[in-house]
């Protein structure tokens, strides 16, 4: 089963709907973390739009067409808690890559970008302690009183 779908001439906005589908599992891991996301991801796309229209395609009955200051905030707030959260999240999953023997050459292709850069980027986040935002992908985040799990070693062999 795929997680996201889009269904085109969508009967809610005439342009698309993108459907992120979770499992209980994944729901009961991300608890109210998934609605929040999904809104900050919601956010990022409409800001995208605006950027590259110079309008707001999702006027309301209290604004027009053109950003407000208002909207702009909105897009910078909301996307500085998504930034922070997605870099905790791909912090954590590189570090995971590492404990599971993941080797320079797949983060290459994975990041795509040169040998030394990925080597650079997978040291920088070895040779630190876990982020505030990476504890949080990891341990603080999500529903309470969860089991505790296997964390990957944090040393920087």
């Amino acid at each position: 089963m795929e997680s996201l779908s889009f269904s085109y001439d969508s009967p809610k906005r005439g342009g698309v709907d993108i459907t992120l589908s979770l499992s209980p599992e994944e729901l009961a891991a991300l608890g109210p973390d998934a609605q929040d996301l999904a809104d900050w991801l919601d956010t990022a796309v409409w800001t995208l739009a605006m950027l590259r229209t110079g309008l707001n395609h999702r006027p309301t009955a209290y604004t027009d067409a053109t950003p407000t200051k208002s909207q702009w905030h909105i897009a910078v707030r909301d996307l500085y808690h998504l930034i922070s959260r997605i870099e905790g999240i791909r912090d954590a999953a590189v570090r995971h890559h590492q404990a599971d023997g993941g080797s320079i050459n797949d983060l290459v292709r994975a990041m795509d970008c040169a040998k030394s850069t990925a080597q650079s980027r997978r040291n920088k986040i070895l040779g630190s302690s876990p982020s505030h935002w990476e504890n949080w992908a990891e341990v603080d985040g999500g529903p309470e009183n969860r089991p505790p799990k296997a964390t990957p070693s944090r040393k920087t062999n």
